[in-house]
């Protein structure tokens, strides 16, 4: 079994890190001014792809290297990765919902709307710490 390459998961986490920054400083914004202006929605919705992304690719490498399966799926990673004991089953179905509202964004962008995007903006940030969390236990 291979190691977990450690820098590419710090790099990974960098990122997702730096989406965070971003979404942070738009959750700050009122409603009304997310939604007056349709560069915060594009920006909120790309950060969120991007970081969401990272953490699939941060899976899958953790996947592969502890070899955990093979998941046919986005959302499959995080089952996996719960099977393989690295996340607890409640995360895993909080990570999975985020799976399945990336793939919303990238094939069914049409029915993603402002006001979803700035309620997990609002309510949601928290799950990529936490997943950070998980992922930061393997490298240690």
């Amino acid at each position: 079994m291979a190691q977990i390459d450690k820098k590419r998961i710090l790099d990974k986490v960098r990122v997702i890190q730096d989406c965070l920054f971003k979404l942070d400083v738009l959750s700050r914004l009122s409603l009304d001014e997310f939604t007056s202006d349709f560069k915060n929605f594009d920006s909120a919705k790309y950060n969120l792809q991007i970081a969401i992304e990272a953490m699939i690719d941060i899976g899958n490498h953790i996947i592969s290297r502890k070899e955990l399966g093979t998941p046919k799926t986005y959302r499959d990673t995080f089952e996996v990765l719960h099977k393989g004991k690295v996340i607890p089953k409640e995360d895993a179905t909080t990570y999975k919902l985020m799976a399945r509202f990336r793939n919303r964004i990238v094939h069914f962008y049409d029915d993603v709307d402002d006001k979803e995007v700035y309620n997990i903006l609002q309510n949601n940030l928290g799950d990529f710490n936490s997943f950070i969390d998980h992922v930061s236990k393997l490298l240690n």
